[in-house]
């Protein structure tokens, strides 16, 4: 995910308006950016996930919630199928943690293998 797919998502409609965009602080302690008029911001951790993912050096979240769904794994059924914990998928799947390039591999290696299997 982009930070430019945010801007207009919800909640944060009104970073469309250059002024308001602009309107930036560095977070209290200095854990991520807020926007003050709006009442929202980003974590340092959404930010550096979405650098690697935009970088080509994480498997982007979206693509691992769409196999999750396409598939209809559970947390607990997509922790199986990938030998990691639940806990790990709920992070994975949530955004909180960057999703290393060899777990989505591995979700393309199950699926393929799972669809050879079912025909």
């Amino acid at each position: 995910m982009e930070v430019a797919t945010i801007i207009g998502s919800a909640g944060y409609e009104a970073l469309t308006d250059a002024d308001c965009f602009a309107n930036i602080v560095v977070a209290d302690w200095g854990h991520g950016i807020e926007w003050p008029a709006i009442d929202q911001g980003l974590s340092v951790e959404t930010m550096n996930r979405m650098a690697r993912e935009q970088a080509g050096t994480a498997f982007p979240t979206a693509g691992f919630n769409a196999w999750m769904k396409r598939n209809g794994l559970t947390l607990s059924a997509a922790a199986q199928a990938l030998g990691l914990s639940r806990r790990t998928i709920v992070y994975y799947n949530t955004g909180q943690k960057p999703i290393p390039i060899y777990i989505g591999l591995a979700c393309e290696g199950w699926e393929v293998r799972n669809r050879s299997r079912a025909a």
